[in-house]
């Protein structure tokens, strides 16, 4: 029966893995006396050969070229509708009509799925031939089943090698943000460190890991990004902020996350930086969004935000101790905060008590 590949729907160059990946196939073409062996990406529904090791000019195929996947011997090997040998294409019911089989004169086909190490498919790892192999059976299968371990374990190193970059490159990012934030107002840089603090705490309470907790780490580290966009007068303003100025400073998130989308490898956090004032039951700002249509990174940066501000010193009060700011933050639970975020956050901050 067939069955639906989970594929690897990344971006995942192979710079860098290249060599090794053409070593591979010319191993495996030599070893099966074939004509043509390739890596085939599939992804966004069309089957892309990425590296290609041919005998001779008599294949019409170019390395990157792409082709409708449902066209292909390998994404039927990947969905199950063909076996991983084919001895006689042209004798082969299944796939002898394919305009595939015509184009490229396939006798004969040797394919294994390419699973990387979190069990998503990348594509194929195949072999063709021009003339009928009879003698290509389950030990062929297992030769190829082999390299493509390899082949795969390579492409998952440059996979986490590209992502120690990109994060590398985000953390950077962040970091220059908020410290041309801090050289505009020292309590803002150090008031969003704190908050990361907190950010991590609630959002491993709840559950988050992986991605999702450093969303959360980055949003929380950059949701005040926004106010080098407001003067220095209302920034530092010694008294509350009333009428136009209230309604300037209010504009920080949209300039927050217009700063933050102009940056490449920060451009997915742009919609929590600017949701990150909006409260539970839609009376927040700047587009009065409510409950689950708020990204849960702005949920949790909000609560966490909220109370390191009450607990704070500022130019226009004196900070609340703990317990009225616990006080508060059970007051607007369900109201300005998200419930779960308001629990996490009040067991988080029962431990520092």
């Amino acid at each position: 029966m067939a069955r639906e590949a989970p594929t690897f729907e990344e971006e995942l160059p192979l710079d860098g893995s290249r060599e090794i990946v053409e070593e591979a196939l010319a191993l495996a073409r030599g070893h099966l006396e074939m004509d043509l062996a390739w890596l085939a990406e599939f992804r966004g529904g069309r089957t892309t050969f990425r590296a290609i090791d041919v005998a001779d000019d008599s294949w019409d195929v170019a390395r990157d070229a792409s082709v409708e996947a449902p066209a292909t011997y390998c994404h039927r090997v990947l969905t199950g509708a063909l076996p991983s040998v084919i001895p006689d294409a042209r004798a082969d019911e299944a796939v002898r009509d394919l305009a595939i089989t015509t184009q490229l004169d396939i006798g004969a086909y040797v394919g294994v799925p390419l699973v990387l190490g979190d069990g998503s498919v990348y594509g194929t790892f195949c072999c063709l031939h021009h003339a009928e192999r009879p003698d290509l059976g389950a030990r062929d299968v297992r030769f190829l089943e082999v390299l493509a371990r390899l082949v795969a374990r390579e492409l998952d190193r440059r996979r986490l090698e590209l992502r120690s970059r990109r994060l590398a490159i985000r953390d950077a990012g962040v970091r220059a943000m908020l410290l041309a934030l801090d050289a505009r107002d020292a309590y803002t840089g150090e008031h969003s460190e704190a908050v990361v603090e907190l950010a991590i705490g609630v959002g491993r309470r709840l559950g988050l890991a992986g991605d999702e907790l450093l969303d959360v780490e980055q949003v929380a580290l950059v949701h005040d990004i926004g106010k080098v966009g407001v003067p220095d007068a209302i920034l530092r303003k010694d008294g509350p902020l009333a009428g136009p100025e209230l309604v300037l400073m209010r504009r920080h998130p949209i300039i927050g996350a217009e700063i933050v989308a102009g940056v490449p490898e920060l451009t997915h956090l742009a919609p929590a930086v600017r949701a990150e004032h909006e409260r539970w039951d839609g009376g927040g700002y700047p587009d009065g969004l409510a409950a689950e249509a708020i990204p849960v990174a702005s949920r949790i940066v909000l609560a966490c935000d909220s109370f390191h501000a009450m607990v704070s010193d500022r130019p226009y009060r004196r900070a609340m101790d703990l317990e009225q700011a616990v006080l508060e933050l059970v007051r607007h639970r369900g109201t300005q905060f998200w419930p779960e975020a308001a629990d996490a956050l009040l067991l988080e901050v029962g431990t520092r008590i």
